[in-house]
C-alpha cells in the first residue's frame, strides 16, 4: 500500500495540467471575451455539407459505418491523404488515422521515448515557447526536455547543433507553419537546414502540421516531410479546417514507424471512430474541402488584420508583434515589464482573456508575451476584447 501510494503521490508532479484546458470554465463565461483558446469558429463549420455527408453514407453503406474497423484506418481516407493532403512521395501504407493528431503525438513519443522501436534515448528537444499539448506528451512520457530559443525569425537551429553535438537527440518537435504560440512560418533556407542537421546527427523531426492549409498570405512552403520523408514524421488532422469534434487525425511516416504505432494504437482504442472516418472521407469525396478552406481563410485573415490594427491603433510601441502569414494566433510581447501570468489575472475580472506566454514553458518563468487567438471571435469581440485588454496595458 505504502508503494502504492507513493506512485499515486507522483502522479500530478509527472502529469501536469493544460493551463488553457483549467481556464476554460472561467474563459466560457458569457461575460468574458476569449482570445485564450485555440478554437475555431463554430459558426464556420460545414454544417449542410456534413449532413450531407451523413445522409448519404448512412444510405450507401448502412451498419459498415457503425461496425469495427481495422487499426489503421478507413483505406481510402488514407488514399486521400496521400494523394491530396501530402505533398511527399508516400503511400497509404505510411499513413494510420488517429484520434485526432495529439493521440498520433502520443503514440509516436512513446515508440521514439519509451524504445518501443528504437535504442532508450529519452532526449526531446522542441522550441521554446512550445506547443502546450507537446509539452504535456512529452512530460507524460518522461523526455529529457531540452528546448532552443524561438523567435520572430524562427528556431535557433545553432542552439540544436550544439545539443546534437553533445548529446544523443531522439527528436525534435516543431510546428514550422504558423507555430503554436509564435506565428512564424520557417524560411526555406530554415527547412533545408533543419534536414540537414537531422541527416548528420541522425535524429527524428516531428512535424506537427495542423495548420498548413489556413495560409492567408506569401508562399506556400514545401513540407518538412516532402524534403525529407526517410527522417520526419507528421502527424496532420481535420480538426482545424473541418471540425475538431470529429477527433479524426494522422501520422505519415515510414513503413517501420506505422507499423510499431498501429500496435500501439491496438492496444490504445482498436481503431478511430469509424463513423467519423467515413464522414469525413465523404466529405472530401464530394469536392467540399477545397471551398470550405476558402471560406475560412477570407473569414481568418480579416479577422487577424482585424486584431492586428486594433493592437497598433490603441498600443502603438506598448506592444510589438508580428502578422502571421497563416494559423490561429498572434504572439504579442508587451513594451512594459509586465508578467503576462499576473495581467491575466486582472484581464479575467474586465471581461476579457489569453494566454500568458509563461504557460508556453516547460518550467512556466515570467514572461512579458500572450498568446491571442483570432479565429474563434467575432469581428465586433476581437475590438471590445482588444479594447478592454488595452485599458489594462494602457496603465503598465
Amino acid at each position: 500500500m505504502l508503494v502504492q501510494s507513493a506512485m499515486v503521490a507522483q502522479a500530478p508532479r509527472q502529469f501536469k495540467s493544460s493551463f488553457i484546458r483549467d481556464i476554460l470554465a472561467v474563459t466560457q463565461q458569457p461575460e468574458v471575451i476569449s482570445f485564450a483558446g485555440g478554437l475555431p469558429d463554430p459558426a464556420l463549420f460545414p454544417l449542410q455539407q456534413l449532413k450531407h455527408s451523413t445522409d448519404t453514407i448512412q444510405q450507401q453503406l448502412g451498419g459498415v459505418i457503425y461496425q469495427y474497423s481495422a487499426t489503421q484506418g478507413v483505406p481510402g481516407l488514407r488514399d486521400y491523404i496521400t494523394e491530396s493532403l501530402c505533398d511527399a512521395e508516400i503511400d497509404a501504407s505510411q499513413v494510420l488515422i488517429t484520434t485526432g493528431s495529439q493521440q498520433g503525438l502520443d503514440l509516436i513519443s512513446r515508440i521514439l521515448l519509451d524504445g518501443v522501436l528504437l535504442d532508450n534515448n529519452r532526449c526531446a528537444v522542441l522550441e521554446a515557447p512550445a506547443y502546450l499539448g507537446a509539452l504535456q506528451v512529452f512530460q507524460a512520457n518522461r523526455a529529457h526536455i531540452l528546448t532552443i530559443a524561438s523567435g520572430s525569425q524562427g528556431p535557433d537551429l545553432d542552439a540544436l547543433e550544439r545539443y546534437a553535438k553533445t548529446s544523443p537527440v531522439s527528436f525534435f518537435y516543431t510546428v514550422p507553419d504558423f507555430h503554436n504560440p509564435t506565428g512564424v512560418c520557417y524560411s526555406l533556407a530554415q527547412r533545408q537546414r533543419l534536414i540537414e542537421l537531422a541527416q548528420q546527427y541522425g535524429f527524428w523531426i516531428l512535424e506537427d502540421a495542423p495548420y498548413r492549409g489556413l495560409r492567408y498570405s506569401g508562399e506556400t512552403l514545401p513540407s518538412l516531410q516532402s524534403l525529407a520523408p526517410e527522417q520526419v514524421i507528421q502527424l496532420g488532422s481535420f480538426s482545424k479546417i473541418v471540425a475538431p469534434g470529429l477527433r479524426v487525425g494522422w501520422v505519415s511516416a515510414p513503413q517501420e514507424i506505422i507499423q510499431t504505432a498501429i500496435n500501439l494504437k491496438q492496444a490504445t482504442d482498436l481503431h478511430t471512430s469509424n463513423f467519423d472516418q467515413h464522414l469525413i472521407l465523404n466529405f472530401l469525396q464530394q469536392g467540399y474541402l477545397p471551398k470550405h478552406l476558402d471560406r475560412l481563410k477570407t473569414s481568418y485573415a480579416a479577422k487577424m488584420n482585424l486584431m492586428a490594427d486594433t493592437l497598433e491603433t490603441r498600443l502603438g510601441k506598448k506592444i510589438r508583434f508580428k502578422r502571421p502569414e497563416g494559423g490561429m494566433f498572434i504572439w504579442a510581447t508587451l513594451g512594459c515589464r509586465v508578467d503576462t501570468r499576473q495581467l491575466f489575472d486582472r484581464a479575467i475580472k474586465q471581461g476579457v482573456s489569453f494566454v500568458p506566454g509563461s504557460a508556453f514553458y516547460e518550467n512556466s518563468l515570467i514572461d512579458y508575451s500572450m498568446r491571442l487567438n483570432f479565429t474563434n471571435s467575432s469581428e465586433d469581440d476581437i475590438v471590445q476584447g482588444i479594447d478592454r485588454l488595452s485599458r489594462l496595458i494602457e496603465t503598465c
